[in-house]
């Protein structure tokens, strides 16, 4: 695929960003915060004083007539499921669009996932599931993943992430981590396949928030256009009926992931994405 020069040129730069932000730091968090489906039972040994007591194997203990203890080794592999929006709304963005920050934050959460041996999966959707990049790992598959989120497009449509939530949970059939990202401008609620995917998957969303979105209420009045359903208004924005609608899409977005046990991370376009995602490892950690 011959791809054009300012595609090239993003996906140089986003390399390099993600490749110097996990070096210095962000792998060793990764690890912290994810810590693998679970732990398993390396060997049985005889008892030896300064061993926890609570890893003491009864079973054996009594056939053998000595105390045992069980010694355990964490698996640590698992698999990430990046499921990015590429609905028109995330062209949009006065300092870059949104789609590139997406593809910014998804590359460094791919690259510490690939420093670990993890696998890295890559789902994009719009008002239907688009491409689909099964769990890999390598440099082949980190550049692949950030490639299809900047050039893959779903032009025309709504954004249906129940409908993407409902897709992982068909083909993610082993407990891993999911991470959508989005603006959230979603052309339904999700709330029900949010809570049924958190039950069975750890589940962040990362919020790709364009600044200028949430002051439009200051602005005087505007064509806005709609980039999904293509329509064109005059709009005499009213501060308190905006303001009124941006935060209850917000207290709605925050409401629907505090009730799912999910993590949201906001990840604005005029900041660097791995400020607000190395402050959230840092909580987590």
């Amino acid at each position: 695929m011959n791809l054009p020069a300012y595609i090239l040129e993003a996906i140089k730069r986003i390399r390099i960003i993600s490749r110097k932000r996990v070096r210095e730091l962000f792998a060793g968090e990764y690890k912290s915060v994810f810590k693998g489906k679970g732990i398993e039972v390396e060997e049985v040994r005889e008892y030896q004083p300064g061993d926890d007591i609570s890893a003491i194997d009864w079973k054996t203990s009594a056939r053998k007539g000595v105390l045992y203890v069980k010694k355990f080794r964490e698996e640590r592999e698992i698999s990430l499921y990046l499921v990015v929006d590429a609905s028109a709304s995330m062209d949009f963005g006065l300092y870059g669009p949104k789609r590139e920050k997406a593809a910014e934050a998804a590359a460094l959460l791919a690259l510490a996932a690939l420093t670990n041996n993890d696998r890295v999966g890559l789902l994009i959707f719009g008002e239907r599931e688009g491409k689909f990049v099964p769990p890999g790992r390598g440099r082949g598959q980190f550049l692949r993943i950030i490639r299809e989120i900047l050039v893959e497009r779903c032009p025309g449509e709504k954004t249906d992430i129940g409908g993407a939530l409902r897709w992982v949970y068909r083909v993610a059939k082993k407990r891993g981590t999911v991470v959508l990202i989005s603006d959230f401008y979603s052309s339904g609620d999700f709330k029900k396949e949010l809570r049924i995917v958190s039950a069975k998957h750890e589940v962040i969303g990362l919020w790709i928030r364009e600044p200028a979105e949430a002051n439009l209420y200051r602005a005087s009045p505007f064509f806005g256009v709609d980039l999904e359903a293509g329509e064109t208004s005059h709009l005499w924005p009213s501060k308190e009926k905006l303001s009124s609608l941006m935060e209850g899409f917000e207290r709605k977005l925050r409401g629907m992931f505090s009730s799912s046990r999910a993590d949201l991370v906001e990840v604005p376009t005029n900041k660097p994405a791995y400020i607000p995602i190395e402050e959230y490892f840092r909580r987590r950690a």
